[in-house]
């Protein structure tokens, strides 16, 4: 949407600049929001390396996805390129960070002894939604092709600059994501520390699904082309996201329910 900016003759790009400012508020609140709130009693050092072991697990879902991507629309195995190109290009897949995290979150859980991992997951999920308002801004500033489809709605925007210019008015997808993740960061903030959750793991739950939710009905709006029954890459891995959250609250029932009777018959046996 912009052109890259220049400060002091030196040249800045846009996906960097919103990936770092990103990755620093988020950390700050991390912390702020763990010590302050005391939600899980941790170590800043280990909190701090967790942090980092998420963003790179982050970083390689998103690279291995824009590797299926490219390979799914066209065919072309050149697409491992993409693995080791420049940041400044973007070509990350969101949703592949989504999947590494949460596969890799119990294995994190086990190395750092997070005794309560769903208490742990919540805040995770908090922090992940913040992340995501301020780093989809790195799409509209850089004006990639992430943007929807024409529209001639007054909010319509042009994107003349980046890899994939424009001269329509289309919508403004990546602000769309920012706005209803900021609504949601705000709601999911209010809810982990209300009397009126139920329990421990809700949150991350109510978060992954509802943004499952929304980036599959935003890609009807978006240009990105289908690889099946008329649904892109994204959609499919979003339903993948969802499921796995599903089989993430049956756990968590089934759990809850075995605690449950194991407490009644503590009861019965005194």
């Amino acid at each position: 949407m912009f052109p890259n900016p220049e400060i002091f003759g030196v040249q800045l790009y846009w996906y960097p600049l919103w990936q770092w400012i990103a990755i620093l508020v988020t950390f700050v609140f991390a912390l702020w929001y763990v010590f302050y709130k005391k939600m899980i009693q941790m170590s800043i050092l280990k909190i701090g390396i967790i942090i980092l072991s998420l963003l790179f697990l982050g970083y390689i879902g998103a690279r291995c996805f824009s590797v299926i991507d490219y390979l799914t629309d066209t065919g072309e195995m050149t697409g491992w390129e993409t693995m080791t190109q420049d940041l400044n290009n973007g070509r990350l897949r969101w949703y592949g960070a989504l999947i590494f995290i949460l596969l890799g979150l119990p294995l994190i859980a086990k190395l750092f002894k997070i005794k309560s991992f769903p208490t742990a997951l919540d805040v995770i999920a908090i922090n992940i939604c913040l992340f995501t308002a301020i780093v989809k801004q790195a799409c509209l500033f850089a004006g990639d092709g992430c943007y929807g489809v024409y529209t001639n709605l007054p909010w319509g925007m042009y994107f003349p600059y980046g890899a994939a210019p424009n001269i329509l008015p289309v919508h403004p997808t990546p602000l769309y994501d920012t706005i209803f993740h900021l609504c949601l960061f705000g709601f999911l903030y209010y809810w982990n520390q209300s009397k009126r959750k139920m329990y421990a793991g809700q949150t991350a739950i109510f978060f992954f699904i509802a943004t499952s939710f929304f980036n599959i009905a935003i890609e009807f709006i978006r240009i990105n082309p289908s690889i099946a029954l008329g649904l892109t890459l994204s959609q499919f891995s979003y339903a993948l996201i969802v499921l796995m959250m599903l089989v993430y609250y049956w756990t968590l029932h089934q759990n809850n329910q075995n605690r449950v009777l194991a407490n009644e018959f503590k009861t019965e046996m005194i």
